[in-house]
Order: C-alpha cells, then sequence, then structure tokens
C-alpha cells in the first residue's frame, strides 16, 4: 500500500469519525437499539437534521442499521452492525489511551491516577503493551 492510499484511507476515516456528533451517535448505540426521539432527548443539544445526517451518514458506511416498523405513526429503530459494534469497540479503546494519557499529564480532574488507569486487558484490545 503507498502512502498515498494511506494518506486516502485516514482521510476518510477523519472525514466520518471526526465529524460531529458521530462519536456520540455510536457511543449511544452501543447500548442497545434506539427510536430517532430517543436518541435526540440522550444527545443533549444536537438538532435533529444533524441526527439524522449523522445516522444516514453511519448507514451509507454499513455502520448502523435502520428498521421500520409498519404502526401508526411508522416507528423506526437504529442498531450498529456487527461492523459498527467493531468500530464503536475501537473508538472506546481510543478513549481510554486518551483518558490515560491525559490524566498522566495532569490534565484531568482525577484525585487519583488510578481512576484514569485502564486494565492490561484493555490495553490488549487497543494493541498496547502495558509496557508501553
Amino acid at each position: 500500500m503507498t502512502d498515498s492510499d494511506w494518506q486516502a484511507i485516514w482521510h476518510s476515516l477523519h472525514s466520518l469519525l471526526g465529524a460531529k456528533w458521530t462519536s456520540h451517535v455510536l457511543r449511544l448505540l452501543t447500548d442497545g437499539d434506539h427510536g430517532f426521539n430517543d436518541m435526540k432527548a440522550e444527545l443533549d443539544g444536537i438538532t435533529a437534521t444533524m441526527l439524522s445526517r449523522r445516522l444516514s451518514e453511519l448507514e451509507c458506511h454499513g455502520l448502523v442499521d435502520r428498521s421500520v416498523e409498519a404502526t401508526t405513526p411508522p416507528t423506526t429503530q437504529y442498531r450498529l452492525t456487527d461492523r459498527g459494534v467493531a468500530v464503536a469497540e475501537r473508538l472506546r479503546a481510543l478513549e481510554d489511551v486518551v483518558q490515560v494519557a491525559t490524566c498522566e499529564k495532569g490534565e484531568n480532574d482525577c484525585n487519583d491516577t488510578t481512576d484514569c488507569q485502564i486494565t492490561d486487558d484493555e490495553l490488549c484490545v487497543t494493541g498496547i503493551s502495558a509496557s508501553e
């Protein structure tokens, strides 16, 4: 794979996952299926337009599945696909690494650095050895 291939991959990754609210939507869906209005209520500050846009993008990329039940009014449920679960797990692992790094720099309100540490099992998920 060439450098330009890697740059294109990272650009696409950042465009999707770095977009405002995307990680919040993914994190919320890790709790299970949610309806649109339920998600809007849970994600304080997101507009209906933005939530709709993010869900459509995530669905287009195969990370979220949308199902519509023929009720009156129609009921729409969103859930993570297997691919979406895998991405959300990796984002969570990255969040843990950032949290540890932030605590180590003293940039967090941690009273005790053990509050900021992740376990060896969680380090294995990220591919980071405990000695790094």
